[in-house]
């Protein structure tokens, strides 16, 4: 007879991301086939107002024996449209490849963007962060606009175009604080994820085990007391 499974149902209630964050830019020094070299600096900046990415993906059906026999597609990079106040002039001078002397910048048509790590973290409905890094990007040229004083307060708002490169098949690292506490671990704060990107495995940082709740002493139980005989 065969041996049967009981199944069952399991009732989940995901989180789900209430907000977005500050972002995180790092410039890339080098890079080879091994390694990546960073700036000493990472930059965060609490600008960004919506991020939008879209993976870029190849795909190919495979027929055979007149029926489609198999469906493969491979994630080739992502683009990230980013929408934020502003970003800071000196980081984008550099980004963008630009000479910059001073309060000078000359954006030359043989400029070349700079490589750099874009990351950004968001606070999920039960309190738990999700943490991303992206550890090769570039900057893409995007339409400028400039407008007129009104009557009315305008919306300041910028719009970014990012280009995400894969690094040795890597083109994201994701860190969730919730699975790593389920997983015995104390999370990481964002000081400890963000202080420099990760690309694999080797630059997990360390976390403490959570300490399990001590139990209070246990007291010897005391023996009733004898009556007194008259």
């Amino acid at each position: 007879m065969a041996e049967t499974t009981e199944r069952i149902i399991e009732f989940v209630k995901p989180e789900y991301e209430v907000t977005i964050g500050s972002a995180y830019f790092c410039l890339i020094k080098s890079r080879n086939n091994q390694t990546i070299t960073y700036e000493d600096t990472v930059l965060e900046v609490p600008v960004i107002k919506t991020l939008g990415l879209s993976r870029t993906v190849s795909e190919l059906e495979v027929y055979a024996s007149g029926i489609l026999f198999d469906y493969l597609n491979r994630t080739a990079g992502a683009q990230i449209a980013l929408t934020a106040v502003t970003l800071p002039p000196d980081l984008l001078d550099k980004i963008e490849g630009a000479a910059a002397d001073a309060g000078f910048t000359f954006n030359r048509t043989n400029d070349v963007e700079r490589e750099f790590a874009f990351g950004y973290w968001g606070e999920n409905s039960d309190g738990s962060f999700m943490y991303y890094w992206h550890p090769v990007c570039k900057l893409t040229p995007t339409e400028e606009t400039h407008g007129t004083r009104t009557a009315e307060i305008p919306e300041p708002e910028r719009n970014y175009a990012l280009r995400v490169i894969p690094y040795n098949n890597l083109w994201r690292t994701r860190y969730n604080t919730k699975k790593d506490e389920e997983a015995g671990y104390n999370p990481l704060e964002k000081d400890a994820f963000f202080l420099s990107p990760i690309y694999n495995e080797d630059q997990i940082p360390t976390r403490d085990p959570i300490e399990p709740p001590t139990e209070p002493p246990t007291e010897p139980p005391t023996e009733p007391e004898e009556p007194n005989e008259p």
